[in-house]
């Protein structure tokens, strides 16, 4: 049938580019009938053949350029391609290694765990370490300052650590006469001898073996080790040279000895104890949180001049400098630093004006009123202070202080005054 021939196969007129006898034999293959020409391909046949006879034009076009693979054009990489591929054997300089997303997860949770690690002894060693200590190791025994009975005489007189629970933000007071008394947890507005801060471990500054310490190394350990903590317990700095001091709770001779550092820190008020008894705490009402923590006196009360130019509080009856007149507070800085000494002086002088001015009229053997006042040191003031005590003094024609003996007030003549 004609529809069923194969169409005719196309000439290759490259007769420049090919060998007579090669072209020869191509052309009588290509020109030669087809076998199959005429043949009926019906459906039962199709089903049951077993190879695969190519068209006659495909057979030509073979027959003319060559058989390729499949039937299919090979694929070939440009020649753009293949060169795209070189890489350079020098390292590029900012290059990082890429790494896959399980990499990084557990790369940044390695990151975690190793600042954790660090972030964690730093915060805790903030809470719960003792900084490192500046107390002399003095062989157990008296110490300057220390009564005749030794350290252990402030054990006598001290409360046993171990007895009683200490609970932060408490207060405590108890008889100062030995230990074997009764601790009672009182409100702090009531009068009470102790506000507990925390417990402290002072084994990092006191290893096993050292000396139990004295009666004022007590005291020293209570300022610089409890310190920090009564700080934070406080949210700002405890004045150095305001109303209250850190102080420990701490353990006794015995329990020292057998390896027990840890200790109570608290807040006490701070006061002068008299020397043949030291222990002697004095009783304060109020909580120290908030509180204004200057160092104040009520009206009427003396002070000598010392050699060190501080100044001593004795009795008005004994040979005194100046004496109270009444309590001022400060305003605050603009920036809440503490001001110059020249400012400080100006705002003291006006704010006590009110108190001295009674007692400007008195005035013996032509001697003259001055006013005076406790210093506020920066640390004081840095520490939130803002109160003083006005005090007044009588000087002479030149500007010394006189000594003075006996109360003053404005209407009472009766004070003898030698220079």
């Amino acid at each position: 049938m004609p529809g069923d021939s194969a169409p005719p196969a196309p000439k290759n007129d490259d007769s420049d580019n090919r060998s007579s006898d090669g072209g020869d034999r191509r052309k009588n293959d290509i020109d030669q009938p087809d076998p199959f020409a005429g043949l009926v391909l019906d459906e039962s046949f199709v089903a049951g053949a077993t190879r695969y006879e190519a068209p006659a034009r495909t057979r030509a076009a073979i027959a003319r350029f060559g058989p390729v693979e499949d039937g299919r054009t090979a694929w070939r990489p440009h020649p753009r391609a293949r060169r795209s591929r070189l890489r350079s054997t020098r390292p590029f300089p900012d290059a990082a290694p890429r790494t896959g997303s399980r990499g990084r997860i557990v790369l940044a949770l390695i990151s975690l765990v190793l600042l954790g690690s660090v972030v964690y002894p730093f915060v805790m060693s903030k809470i719960n370490d003792a900084p490192p200590t500046t107390v002399s190791a003095d062989a157990p025994g008296s110490a300057p300052g220390d009564p005749a009975g030794g350290p252990d005489a402030y054990d006598d007189h001290s409360p046993d650590l171990r007895r009683w629970d200490w609970k932060s933000g408490r207060c405590y007071s108890w008889p100062q006469v030995n230990t074997d008394v009764p601790v009672d947890d009182v409100p702090c507005a009531e009068p009470h001898l102790f506000e507990a801060v925390g417990p402290l471990d002072l084994s990092p500054a006191y290893p096993r073996d050292a000396p139990y310490p004295s009666g004022s190394q007590w005291d020293d350990i209570g300022a610089r080790h409890c310190g920090p903590p009564a700080d934070q317990y406080l949210g700002h700095p405890v004045d150095p040279f305001g109303r209250y001091a850190a102080s420990t709770i701490h353990p006794q001779r015995p329990e020292w000895e057998t390896g027990d550092r840890d200790v109570v820190c608290g807040l006490i008020i701070r006061s002068d104890a008299p020397r043949d008894t030291p222990w002697l705490m004095s009783t304060f009402s109020g909580g120290v949180r908030g509180a204004d923590q200057a160092m104040t006196y009520q009206p009427g009360t003396c002070f000598r001049d010392a050699a060190d130019d501080s100044q001593e509080q004795v009795s008005c009856q004994e040979p005194h400098h100046a004496q109270t007149v009444g309590t001022i507070t400060l305003p605050d800085t603009a920036d809440g630093a503490p001001p110059s000494s020249e400012v400080l002086e100006d705002l003291v002088e006006a704010a006590c004006a009110p108190q001295v001015a009674p007692y400007r009229t008195q005035g013996v053997d032509g001697a003259t009123v001055q006013t005076g006042w406790h210093l506020i040191r920066p640390e004081s003031w840095n520490a939130g202070t803002r109160s003083t005590t006005c005090t007044v003094s009588l000087v002479d024609q030149a500007g010394n202080r006189l000594e003075t003996t006996g109360p003053l007030s404005p209407t009472d003549h009766s004070g003898t005054f030698t220079t």
